[in-house]
């Protein structure tokens, strides 16, 4: 089983984050959820809202609506809009 998800973030205009987590949270159309290593592969519809991509460091973006493709290593969101988030 992995130990690490790649994380792609793409807008229609650029890939907005590539890199690798440990875990990944989205808010899904039906609610909010997470992605460790080893997930089973799922398609799901995405609502605006906050990515957390947990890793060194964390990095949390605010997407719009989209969708999430997820399998046991990866994970790629295809949204309208992607801002990174500081928490500063």
């Amino acid at each position: 089983m992995a130990s690490s998800l790649k994380v792609r973030i793409v807008t229609p205009r650029k890939v907005a984050f590539e890199g690798v987590a440990v875990s990944v949270q989205a808010p899904g159309e039906l609610g909010e959820f997470g992605v460790l290593p080893g997930h089973i592969a799922l398609v799901s519809t995405l609502k605006a809202g906050n990515v957390v991509v947990s890793g060194q460091p964390a990095r949390r973006f605010r997407v719009g609506p989209g969708f999430a493709e997820v399998g046991p290593d990866r994970v790629t969101l295809m949204v309208e809009t992607c801002e990174e988030l500081n928490d500063k």
